[in-house]
């Protein structure tokens, strides 16, 4: 569902806390739902306010976790579902279309990890000059964040932050591990509230001329603290 945007996170070893926490889970298949596999979840909202959990639906209305969402998300998207807790569900199952291009192509498939409905890693962070960068690449298409889904956004635009060589940073009180670059899905392609149409350009050109990668893969080194503004510093170790 489309994410929520703060300006402080707290960390754990497991990652930013609260992100990724519940999820929808298919009843039919057994799979955790996200947009790669059922695109309409990007019309719905999921935020906490003040420590509970608000899904909001495309018609406006609100819901806190419980039952009765299970039944209105079960009702919008036409299928047996219901919100589950990661922290308790263990190892979860994920679904994409093997095509970006294609809904209905064959699906494929893939274990996500115990703790955290997250498909890899714990963490994803992207950079302003990425953005920047494929932005006047492809001045035509739309480079919104919210395409991409970070964790952390890192503005260095006055100074280039080279993820490919520096293996740790630190941002606020938190030290990160970079682990690898992001390969990029169906998601970054998908439409979204608030003028983000469907572009299966933005895909294709990350696929041609940037072997798929946008953003980095990431893991927490040491919890903390991260609030809007924090100096980013790179870690000798």
């Amino acid at each position: 569902m489309q994410g929520q945007k703060v300006g402080e996170l707290d960390f754990d070893a497991w990652g930013v806390v609260g992100d990724r926490a519940h999820g929808v889970l298919n009843r039919e298949s057994g799979t955790i739902l996200s947009a790669k596999r059922e695109g309409r979840l990007l019309e719905a909202t999921a935020e906490y306010r003040s420590g509970v959990l608000v899904v909001t639906l495309p018609t406006g209305e609100e819901f806190r976790q419980g039952t009765h969402l299970d039944d209105e998300l079960s009702s919008w998207l036409g299928y047996p579902v219901a919100l589950v807790i990661a922290a308790t569900f263990g190892v979860p199952t994920f679904e994409s279309p093997e095509d970006f291009e294609r809904d209905d192509s064959h699906v494929v498939t893939w274990e996500g990890t115990s703790g955290r409905f997250v498909d890899e890693s714990a963490l994803h962070l992207l950079t302003s000059s990425e953005l920047a960068r494929l932005s006047h690449e492809r001045p035509e298409l739309t480079w919104d964040v919210r395409r991409f889904r970070p964790n952390i956004v890192v503005d260095d635009a006055e100074r280039s932050l080279d993820t490919s060589t520096q293996r740790r940073i630190q941002v606020g009180e938190v030290v990160i591990e970079i682990t690898k670059p992001c390969s990029r899905c169906v998601m970054t392609t998908r439409p979204q509230p608030g003028g983000l149409d469907r572009q299966l350009d933005v895909l294709r050109h990350v696929s041609r001329h940037h072997d798929g990668n946008v953003g980095t893969r990431a893991a927490v080194a040491r919890p903390g603290v991260v609030r809007e503004g924090d100096e980013v510093r790179t870690v000798e170790f």
